[in-house]
């Protein structure tokens, strides 16, 4: 079974392709860990002036939605296949790394939104995103997340996902 390391050289390209995210629209570029049910990712993406999500040259709090979203879809294909190895610091998985591709789905709620500042785009180092699963159930799953910098959560909050059947 994979390691939480063996999930730590996924770089931005690795990661675009078990997203239904490509190119710009990917905001994620490494993953930094990644549990049964937590993932934490780092990115960039937010200093790219071609960002499809700015808006009039700046990006926006809220893009940390969009942020969170795709480490869920991450953490849900990284996932996806296997059970809990308990040597391996609780990841899943199949032992294929390149066999896990996310599951389309659809955020369904946004809840306790909770920003700290405006926008990211001016500021100067990686952010840092991480989510931890609260409760899958069936096609339904609810996560917690935060994005920081330097150690200063930015916008946390929850997110709710209808996941398609297979």
């Amino acid at each position: 079974m994979p390691t939480s390391s063996d999930f730590t050289h996924l770089d931005a390209h690795a990661i675009g392709e078990r997203l239904p995210h490509q190119g710009a629209v990917c905001q994620l570029e490494r993953v930094l860990s990644c549990g049964e049910n937590t993932i934490s990712c780092e990115t960039r993406a937010h200093q790219r002036p071609d960002n499809p999500l700015r808006l009039n040259e700046r990006l926006g709090v809220f893009a940390g939605v969009e942020m969170a979203g795709q480490a869920m879809a991450l953490h849900l294909a990284l996932t996806a296949t296997g059970q809990p190895d308990e040597a391996s610091a609780g990841v899943v998985g199949d032992g294929d790394l390149d066999s896990h591709q996310a599951r389309e789905g659809m955020i369904t709620r946004a809840s306790d939104l909770n920003p700290r500042v405006g926008r990211f785009d001016d500021l100067p180092d990686p952010l840092r995103i991480d989510v931890t699963c609260e409760a899958q159930v069936g096609e339904m799953a609810r996560y917690r997340f935060s994005i920081t910098h330097r150690e200063t959560v930015l916008l946390d909050g929850g997110l709710s996902v209808l996941l398609s059947g297979d």
